[in-house]
């Protein structure tokens, strides 16, 4: 999960270098552009087998248990994840309740950013062959952010 903040930290410096000169869409455009230059890296999973389900699925489960409240404690802003809502047994799903992305982009004044960073998602698990199903996000005022993925032959 640090490495999405990276990646979009590495796009919101020349934003905001420029003074938000360059249109958002040219940003989302640039980080969309970055991610089919490295589709091969996604490419790897395939969401429509029960193997990479399970790995997609280990990881989130693996942030959450890692961020306890002691973890919390010590990193306030990073993403909070639960699994409240889950549609099905063995889906892969979860929810973002805090996004340090949403929190950062607000600190420095590019909240106009945040929607189309969070439309990538989708672009993401595209090139994983398979599917986001969502219904909102935190930055266009949702409560949440909520992950329902499946593969692209389901």
């Amino acid at each position: 999960m640090a490495y999405n903040e990276l990646f979009a930290l590495a796009f919101v410096a020349p934003y905001v270098a420029s003074e938000k000169k360059i249109p958002p869409t040219a940003v989302q455009e640039m980080m969309r552009r970055s991610l089919y230059h490295i589709k091969w890296y996604f490419a790897k999973t395939d969401l429509n087998t029960d193997k990479d389900k399970a790995e997609n699925k280990k990881s989130v489960v693996k942030y959450a248990k890692w961020y306890t409240p002691e973890k919390e404690a010590k990193y306030p802003t990073s993403f909070k994840v639960d699994f409240v809502g889950q549609p099905y047994e063995g889906a892969c799903y979860y929810r973002i309740t805090r996004c340090p992305i949403c929190i950062y982009a607000e600190k420095l004044g590019v909240s106009e950013l945040m929607p189309l960073f969070c439309e990538l998602d989708e672009v993401m698990i595209t090139l994983q062959h398979g599917v986001l199903h969502r219904k909102q996000t935190l930055a266009n005022g949702g409560e949440y952010c909520d992950y329902f993925i499946t593969g692209n032959r389901e």
